[in-house]
């Protein structure tokens, strides 16, 4: 009789312990399930100018991404843009993407002659942020294009990193905000 008591415990015990794993088990996959649900990811910036050529240079010389792809959709090639970007799908589109060393095919460039420019009296609408490892070889960069440049302004972030930023304007009127983290080693 002492025997079956100790087999019975043993297998209560067997029993408890495998229930426990399962339900360790379920709530992970249920915490793993919900953060992925809640987690966004950016795919792509999509960027409206009236000179693709220019836009790609600026981006390629100044900024540093390179050109994975540059080409012209025919008339109704994708349609989603016309929606999208509230432009005329029955003509021609050239666009271009490009990407950073970490982002593939992170910047979508779209042609478009009558693309809006930027008002500078009105505040800006899109901030496109861009970290750089040499914020000032990307200024003087872009200072030699041509490209509006602000003053650079220095602080520190939250976890008491020393970073340096400063907004470039592209040659279709977008706002690009690039940074540092980190002291600059340049002279």
């Amino acid at each position: 009789m002492l025997a079956m008591n100790h087999n019975g415990a043993a297998h209560e015990t067997r029993r408890r312990l495998f229930w426990r794993r399962v339900s360790v088990c379920f709530l992970c996959a249920v915490v793993t399930t919900a953060a992925q649900a809640q987690t966004a990811r950016i795919k792509r910036i999509s960027l409206m100018t009236p000179d693709l050529d220019r836009s790609i240079a600026f981006f390629t010389e100044v900024v540093g991404f390179s050109l994975d792809f540059e080409g012209t959709l025919p008339p109704g090639g994708e349609p989603f843009l016309g929606p999208v970007f509230n432009i005329d799908v029955s003509r021609p589109i050239r666009r271009a993407l490009l990407s950073t060393e970490t982002e593939p095919r992170g910047l979508f460039l779209i042609e478009h002659p009558r693309s809006p420019r930027v008002d500078d009296r009105l505040p800006t609408a899109v901030v496109t942020v861009l970290q750089v490892s040499h914020i000032e070889q990307t200024l003087a960069r872009a200072q030699a294009f041509g490209a509006p440049v602000s003053e650079t302004v220095t602080d520190v972030t939250p976890e008491g990193a020393p970073f340096s930023e400063a907004m470039i304007t592209s040659p279709g009127g977008h706002a690009i905000l690039v940074y540092q983290v980190g002291e600059s080693s340049e002279p």
